[in-house]
């Protein structure tokens, strides 16, 4: 989205908008550039003579007022030396290129957090050496500079390393003054507290908006994030739109989750991995789906789990319950652990006992699965078969069903919910 340009008449000339309502982000169409071109200052002092021709004469009284309008004219044009910035990010495809792995590595750090992904750790120090090596190019523009300082104090704090990003926003500062990334990173060290104040400077704000959104989803406010996630991917380049697609996607899934109303449960839709206790809890706070076991009542966690437990809800149907396929309230919730809980509560709420092995059964004497990452003769094939074929879940490509992918909050509370 390019940024609209004001002609400012003054000398004789259109100048461009002045510093204060003209700033970069990376999709502006503005330039930035100090001084006046010197036709400026010649039309200035020649502007009396129109069409090129020789002046008009002067009238004695007039003489003097004439030299004072050249005076203040050419004073306004030597004042606004310093307020006219006319350079571009735009179309610079290096710093385009950083913005787009910054995009990468900050979403995975919103979506997995710092302990989450040693590989993206990995990533992120990359990056900050990269950036620095070209920062060492003593032809590059002070905007591209102030761009690259701010990208790699955004990245320092992803990886929670303050100290180091706030000496690359004092030099993202000291470089050039207006750039949107730099406002990001102030307002993420808390040294800008004037936010959304500060964005109404800038003709293209959509850089300024994606952090908006980004702020309301860590602040559990997922009906504003979504809004604002939609409203920045509108101008901002497609690699914003695929890297932050999850955390928009996470916003869509929880916008309608009243953040009051029970903090518990916010807690734990919001998880990006679950345990099977988790599960569990998750499972009771959809109202009689449990009632057999709790009789509408609160129950400790630990009385919740002996009974789910106990009740051979956590079994695997087509084998019987070992050492190897067993699981304790600790143990991570992968696909294939929530298939089997969730098969066998939909055939306990059915009242359908004979249906849990029917798939295993028919394929007793076949050697290929229908689904390609689980085969015949898995504890839970009859789970996964049971529980795709009732659209309760998906196979994750059309092909496999990730049966060993950890589940989130959210994405087991979309299935628990078709249970009835």
């Amino acid at each position: 989205m390019r940024n609209d340009k004001l002609g400012i008449r003054n000398c004789g000339k259109s100048l461009p908008l002045a510093r204060t309502s003209l700033l970069a982000t990376p999709s502006s169409g503005s330039r930035f550039r100090h001084g006046l071109h010197r036709d400026s200052l010649k039309t200035c002092l020649t502007g009396f003579a129109p069409f090129g021709g020789a002046p008009y004469p002067q009238r004695p009284h007039l003489f003097f007022g004439g030299i004072l309008f050249i005076l203040l004219t050419l004073f306004s044009c030597v004042s606004m030396q310093d307020d006219v910035y006319y350079d571009s990010l735009a179309g610079n495809e290096q710093v385009l290129a950083f913005e787009k792995r910054f995009a990468e590595i900050d979403a995975g750090f919103f979506d997995s957090g710092i302990d989450g992904d040693k590989a993206l750790e990995k990533k992120a120090e990359k990056l900050i050496s990269d950036i620095d090596d070209v920062l060492q190019n003593p032809s590059l523009k002070k905007a591209a500079q102030a761009r690259l300082y701010a990208l790699a104090g955004c990245t320092a704090f992803d990886l929670e390393k303050k100290g180091r990003a706030k000496k690359y926003y004092e030099n993202s500062v000291a470089a050039f003054k207006g750039d949107a990334r730099s406002l990001i990173l102030a307002g993420r060290l808390g040294l800008e507290k004037n936010f959304s104040e500060k964005m109404k400077a800038f003709s293209d704000k959509s850089l300024l908006v994606l952090e908006q959104a980004l702020v309301h989803y860590s602040a559990q406010d997922y009906n504003e994030a979504v809004a604002k996630f939609d409203e920045a991917f509108l101008s901002l380049d497609d690699f914003y739109r695929l890297a932050y697609k999850n955390l928009r996607d996470t916003s869509w899934s929880l916008r309608n989750m009243k953040k009051d109303s029970d903090s518990r449960s916010s807690e734990l839709l919001s998880l990006k991995t679950l345990t099977v206790m988790q599960m569990l809890l998750i499972a009771n706070h959809n109202p009689g789906l449990l009632f057999n076991y709790t009789a509408g009542k609160d129950v400790s966690d630990k009385e919740l789990y002996k009974k789910i437990a106990g009740s051979g809800l956590l079994n695997p149907a087509s084998k019987p319950l070992d050492s190897e396929n067993a699981v304790s309230r600790n143990s991570s919730v992968t696909r294939l652990i929530a298939a089997r809980f969730l098969w066998n509560l939909y055939n306990q709420r059915k009242n359908r006992p004979g249906e849990l092995t029917k798939y295993s059964q028919a394929y007793k004497n076949k050697k290929r699965s229908p689904v390609l990452d689980v085969k015949v003769d898995s504890p839970d094939f009859d789970a996964v078969l049971g529980c795709v074929e009732s659209e309760i879940m998906h196979l994750e490509d059309g092909i496999e069903f990730g049966a060993e992918k950890e589940v989130s909050g959210v994405e087991f509370d979309e299935s628990v919910k078709k249970i009835k």
